[in-house]
């Protein structure tokens, strides 16, 4: 132990003799290339810090499947700041490519589905204080939800109270209720069946109701890639007998059972309307931004709620369509300007002007339509899913047509 001590000593001795033994000249050059090799990562470090800046100056924003009125109310809370040039596109329906927007914006804002999802790997993270104002089960780093639509079920109140009933808790009770309110009304349930989102949407929520979100996420997988009925009617969508067939055949079997109208899949708006107004529906399937152009003497009668599942809030995702941003590029401008859309203030005035409900968690919303509507999709693993029209056919809507149409058949 004491040699090695002593090895030791003599090798730091040697070390410092031989720095003495360096001239003043050798140490001055050393300096110099020191200081010099600084500089020049100075200089690089500058520069590039400088392109960026330039860079940043300039902040392209996308738009893609929203309203007019939409992209002037996001618009406007972009700040116009001197030395700051923003950009703004609408991208119409047929001129989305995922490649060239990935490399020539900045920001998207559009509603959370296919093309959401094709960009996400190449997306840029969403600022962790932006992701702190909203519950968790909401938070998503990639592709950040904004406002919040909703595929609901709406109940006739008096038809509950004659049934002496409440807001079915399960799809099971659901189906307790429908069998009870057919003596009651005409149609205990409706919706629009011949529009195709609302008819895919239905067929989404019934699967969500029996299969959990592991089966809602298989079918958007299958349908991605198939283009027929045929393809997916009877690919298990669960561990159990959960199937597009098992669907389809309990929907067949409503009208004979009296449990809706005979031809419920060629229903429009208008007849809805009709049928809701002669009080003749005990419950009808819609979206929150669909509800709200229902007139009011209409709609006050008729409770809002979320579709009944048999399924465990584990293994369960709202369907509630978000209008969502992503940050394509790493400006820093567009990352500072992402967060104005998650003020407290600016959350509830977004509720306000599109009668939709607000992500952040302190937000006012518009009313308790639109509350509730956070809420469920806070309390749920899933947090808020897209519906089927978006994770699907978001910009295929001839296969949409097409698969619509076969379904429609099949029920008929």
């Amino acid at each position: 132990m004491g040699k090695k001590a002593k090895k030791g000593k003599k090798s730091k001795v040697s070390i410092l003799q031989k720095l003495k033994s360096l001239n003043k000249k050798t140490v001055f050059s050393i300096l110099a290339a020191f200081c010099g090799l600084m500089i020049v990562i100075g200089a690089i470090i500058g520069v590039r810090i400088i392109k960026k800046r330039r860079a940043d100056r300039t902040v392209r924003v996308a738009f893609y499947g929203l309203s007019e009125d939409m992209c002037t109310m996001l618009k406007e809370k972009i700040p116009q700041e001197e030395n700051i040039i923003l950009e703004f596109d609408v991208i119409s329906e047929n001129a989305f490519d995922a490649g060239l927007v990935k490399d020539k914006y900045d920001m998207l804002f559009t509603w959370r589905g296919q093309i959401t999802d094709s960009l996400q790997a190449s997306a840029e993270d969403i600022p962790q204080r932006v992701l702190e104002t909203m519950p968790t089960a909401l938070r998503n780093k990639k592709c950040v939800p904004i406002l919040l639509d909703h595929c609901e079920l709406a109940y006739y109140t008096k038809t509950l109270k004659e049934t002496g009933l409440e807001i079915p808790a399960s799809f099971k009770d659901y189906q307790a209720f429908l069998n009870a309110a057919k003596s009651k009304v005409f149609s205990p349930y409706f919706c629009n069946g011949a529009e195709d989102r609302i008819m895919i949407d239905f067929i989404g929520a019934l699967v969500m109701a029996q299969g959990g979100l592991k089966a809602y996420n298989k079918l958007i997988d299958e349908l991605r890639i198939n283009n027929s009925l045929d393809a997916v009617l009877d690919v298990k969508l669960d561990e159990k007998e959960c199937t597009l067939r098992s669907i389809l055949d309990m929907l067949k079997n409503w009208p004979k059972e009296g449990l809706t109208h005979p031809s419920w899949y060629n229903g429009r708006g208008n007849d809805l309307l009709f049928f809701a107004e002669d009080a003749q529906l005990g419950s009808f399937f819609t979206l929150l931004s669909e509800h709200r152009k229902i007139p009011y003497n209409v709609i006050k009668n008729y409770e809002s709620a979320m579709f009944p599942v048999n399924v465990s809030p584990a293994n369960y995702g709202l369907i509630a369509p978000a209008l969502s941003g992503m940050l394509l590029s790493d400006n820093s401008n567009a990352k500072r300007y992402i967060a104005n859309f998650f003020i407290e203030e600016t959350q509830t005035e977004f509720s306000d002007k599109t009668n939709l409900a607000p992500v952040h968690s302190r937000a006012q919303a518009y009313d308790r339509q639109a509350d509730d509507v956070r809420f469920w999709a806070a309390s749920c693993a899933g947090g808020a899913v897209p519906d089927l029209y978006l994770a699907a056919y978001q910009r295929r809507p001839e296969e949409l047509k097409k698969l619509c149409g076969e379904v429609r058949s099949y029920v008929r």
